[in-house]
C-alpha cells in the first residue's frame, strides 16, 4: 500500500535579476531586502535536506561537447524552480503538476545553454578574470559599508544570511561575464534599416475611428417551430449533441481521517498535552516600535549617545553624525528575533520612551529609541479549547488510520469485498448508481468522491468486478473503488430527446438568420448608406469607438478584438461583422476615419522603436549563434538518467 506522499512546502533571466537587484542601491536594513531578493529569485537553502529527487549518481544528464550538466546540477535547479513556481502559485502547486507543464524541459534548456557558453569558453579560450569579478562584487551595493566601500564582514555576513556561498555569487557573476563576452559581438552586430522602423511606425501609429450597432438574436423576428423533417434532419447530423455518456455503477471504500476524527472525543490529557506541543501558535510575540542610528566607529556611537543624552532629537542627530535621513532610521514594529542577537538583546530590555546603545553587530554601531511596546500575549487554554480539542481529535485519527490502512490491505489480500471490509472496520461503503467519467449522474448532478485525482480515471479504466488499487487522497486518507456495471454510451432515441432537439434547431437556425442579416447591413453599409440609416434596420443605436490604434487600445474595449483587426485591414467606409463580447450579439462595424502615422513628425518615437527592434535583433542573434555552437559541439542527453531522476517517464 503506498502511503500519502509528504507535501513538498526563470532560469537565466532570474539570475540577472538576482545580480541586478544586488547592483541596486541599498536601504539602512539592505540585509533584509538583499534576503527578500534572494529568496524570490533563488529559492536559496529550501532544496537543503529535503531535495525533489531521488539521490542518484552524479552523472551527465547532458553533455555539450566536453561540458557537462551532472545529476546534481539538475537536481538543484529543478528543485529551486519549483519552489520558485510554489511560491508563485502557492503552496499547493505540486511536484507532479511542476512536471506535467514540462517545468524539467525548461530546466534542462536553461543547464544546456550554460553548458554551452562553458564549452564555447573553453575552446575558444575567452576568459573572465578574478579582479574583474572581485571588481563586480565590490560595486554591489548590498556589499558595501555605509561608507560607500567593500565591506568583507557585511559581505561574508550576506552571504551567510542567505545561504549563499561564495562560489555560488562568484559562479554567477562569471557566466554572466562569460556569455556577454561570447554573444556581444554578435548581438552589436544588429541593424535595423530605417525603411523598415518607418513602415512598423506607420502600422503601429495608425489610428482610427469606428462606427458600430449590434445585431441580437431578437433581430431576425420570430422563428416558426420546427416539422418533423427539420427536427430528425437536425437529431441526425449532430449526434454527439444527444448522446448519453457512458455511466458507471461503483462501490466506493474511503478511510478518511476528518470523518475518524468526528468519531473521536480526546481526553482531558490529550487536550492538555496539545495545547502544550502547539503553545507557540497561540502566542503573539511582543513587537516594538523603534528607530536606530548605525555609524561605523565607536567614537561617533559615544559621540551620538553624548548629544541624545543632552536632548538633541533623534532625527537631528542621525542627520548630523550618521548622515541618516529620518526616514531611514525608521524600523517599525519589530520582534525580537528580526533583530541581531545584540541588538535585540538592549532593544527589548529598555523602557518604552528611551534609547540606548551604543551596540556592536557586523553592521556596525548601533543606537536606538523605543517609541512604543506591544506587549506579548498569550491566549489560555480555556479560550481555544474546542480549537485544540478539534487537532487533539485530528492527531488521533491520524494515528489509527495508520492501523487502519494496514488492516484494509490485510483484508482486502484475504479476498474480502469492500462491502465486508467496511463493515469489519466500521467504515460507510459509498454505493453509486450511475456515474459519467466527468463526476456527474444521470441528472447532471455532481456526485461527491473521495478526493484522489487517480479515482475516477482509474474507475473508467477498470473492468467490472475487480478492485482498484488503494490510492492516497488529499487529506492524507485512503480510497478503493470497484466498477459492479458498465452502461455503454448510446445516442438517445429521437422521442426521448425531441423537445431538446427542436430547442437546438431554434437557436443554430437563429444564429444562422442573424449572420445573414449582418452580412446583409455590411453589404449595404459597403455600398455606401450611411450607418445610421442602417442600424435602423435593426432598432440599433450606433456607437463610436476611436480615435485608436490596431493593438491593444482600450479605446475599443467594448468592440471584439477579431472587428478592429479586420476593420484596419480596410478602407475609409467600408464595414466588417464579427461576434461580440458577449456570445449572443453580432457586431457591424465601419472605418469612420483614418490618421495616417508619419515617421517624419516624430524622430524620437521611430528612433525609439528602431532601439527595440535592434535589442529583438540582437537577441534573435544570440540564439542563432547559440544552435550554432550547439550543433558544432554535439548535444547529447541522458534520458535515462532524467526519467529516474523524476520518478516517472521523462518528458
Amino acid at each position: 500500500m503506498r502511503r500519502p506522499p509528504a507535501r513538498r512546502t526563470r532560469l537565466q533571466g532570474r539570475r540577472r535579476i538576482m545580480l541586478q537587484s544586488l547592483r541596486k542601491g541599498a536601504s539602512t536594513w539592505v540585509v533584509r531586502a538583499f534576503l527578500a531578493i534572494l529568496i524570490v529569485s533563488f529559492g536559496i537553502g529550501i532544496w537543503q535536506g529535503n531535495s525533489l529527487f531521488k539521490t542518484g549518481a552524479d552523472t551527465a544528464v547532458a553533455k555539450v561537447g566536453d561540458a557537462e550538466v551532472t545529476a546534481q546540477d539538475f537536481q538543484i535547479a529543478f528543485d529551486r524552480e519549483l519552489r520558485q513556481l510554489q511560491q508563485q502559485l502557492g503552496g499547493t502547486f505540486t511536484r507532479e503538476q511542476a512536471i506535467a507543464f514540462n517545468i524539467q524541459g525548461a530546466v534542462l534548456s536553461q543547464l544546456v545553454s550554460d553548458a554551452t557558453i562553458r564549452e564555447a569558453a573553453d575552446r575558444f579560450d575567452i576568459r573572465v578574470p578574478d579582479d574583474l569579478i572581485a571588481r563586480e562584487i565590490a560595486a554591489i551595493p548590498a556589499f558595501q559599508g555605509i561608507t560607500g566601500k567593500f565591506d568583507a564582514t557585511r559581505f561574508q555576513l550576506v552571504l551567510r544570511q542567505a545561504n549563499l556561498s561564495e562560489a555560488m555569487l562568484t559562479g554567477q557573476i562569471r557566466a554572466e561575464l562569460l556569455r556577454a563576452q561570447l554573444y556581444g559581438p554578435a548581438a552589436s552586430g544588429a541593424r535595423v534599416p530605417q525603411i523598415a522602423a518607418a513602415a512598423l511606425y506607420r502600422f503601429r501609429n495608425e489610428r482610427r475611428t469606428i462606427d458600430y450597432f449590434a445585431v441580437t438574436p431578437a433581430a431576425v423576428g420570430t422563428i416558426a417551430a420546427p416539422d418533423e423533417a427539420a427536427i430528425d434532419a437536425y437529431y441526425k447530423a449532430n449526434p454527439q449533441s444527444f448522446t448519453a455518456p457512458e455511466y458507471r455503477a461503483v462501490t466506493i471504500l474511503a478511510l478518511d481521517p476528518a470523518e475518524i476524527a468526528r468519531t473521536i472525543t480526546p481526553t482531558e490529557e490529550a487536550i492538555a498535552g496539545t495545547y502544550e506541543e502547539h503553545r507557540a501558535e497561540y502566542v503573539t510575540e511582543e513587537k516594538r516600535d523603534v528607530d536606530q542610528i548605525v555609524v561605523t566607529t565607536r567614537e561617533d556611537a559615544d559621540k551620538a549617545l553624548a548629544e541624545l543624552a543632552a536632548g538633541k532629537p533623534f532625527a537631528e542627530v542621525a542627520k548630523a553624525i550618521a548622515k541618516m535621513d529620518e526616514a531611514d532610521t525608521k524600523l517599525g514594529l519589530v520582534t525580537k528575533g528580526t533583530l541581531p542577537t545584540a541588538l535585540a538583546d538592549a532593544v527589548f530590555a529598555a523602557a518604552e520612551g528611551g534609547f540606548g546603545g551604543p551596540v556592536q553587530s557586523p553592521l556596525g554601531w548601533h543606537l536606538f529609541k523605543v517609541n512604543k511596546i506591544e506587549a506579548g500575549i498569550t491566549r489560555p487554554l480555556e479560550a481555544v479549547r474546542d480549537e485544540i480539542a478539534a487537532i487533539a481529535a485530528r492527531e488521533e485519527a491520524n494515528l489509527r488510520l495508520t492501523d487502519l490502512g494496514k488492516a484494509l490491505q490485510d483484508e482486502l489480500a484475504s479476498g474480502a469485498t469492500l462491502e465486508e471490509v467496511g463493515e469489519r472496520l466500521k467504515v460507510p461503503v459509498k454505493k453509486v448508481e450511475a456515474i459519467d467519467a466527468k463526476g456527474f449522474d444521470r441528472d447532471g448532478k455532481a456526485i461527491a468522491l473521495a478526493d484522489s485525482p487517480q479515482l475516477l480515471p482509474g474507475l473508467f479504466e477498470a473492468e467490472a468486478g475487480r478492485d482498484g488499487e488503494i490510492l492516497d487522497t488529499a487529506n492524507g486518507g485512503y480510497v478503493i473503488g470497484r466498477v459492479d456495471a458498465v452502461t455503454p454510451s448510446a445516442l438517445k432515441p429521437l422521442d426521448q430527446v425531441k423537445a431538446e432537439v427542436a430547442k437546438a434547431w431554434e437557436v443554430a437556425e437563429r444564429k444562422t438568420r442573424q449572420q445573414r442579416l449582418a452580412d446583409e447591413l455590411v453589404g449595404a453599409l459597403n455600398d455606401g448608406k450611411p450607418v445610421a440609416e442602417v442600424a435602423k434596420q435593426v432598432a440599433a443605436v450606433p456607437g463610436m469607438a476611436g480615435p485608436g490604434q490596431r493593438s491593444g487600445d482600450t479605446i475599443f474595449s467594448a468592440l471584439p478584438a477579431e472587428i478592429v483587426t479586420r476593420l484596419f485591414t480596410l478602407d475609409k467606409g467600408k464595414a466588417a461583422a464579427a461576434p461580440a463580447l458577449n456570445g449572443e450579439d453580432i457586431v457591424v462595424g465601419a472605418v469612420r476615419d483614418i490618421e495616417v502615422a508619419e515617421p517624419g513628425d516624430n524622430a524620437a518615437g521611430v528612433k525609439a522603436l528602431a532601439d527595440t527592434l535592434r535589442n529583438d535583433f540582437a537577441g534573435d542573434l544570440a540564439a542563432v549563434l547559440e544552435s550554432d555552437l550547439r550543433q558544432r559541439f554535439g548535444v547529447s542527453v541522458n534520458e535515462t538518467l532524467i526519467n529516474s531522476l523524476l520518478g516517472g517517464p521523462a518528458r
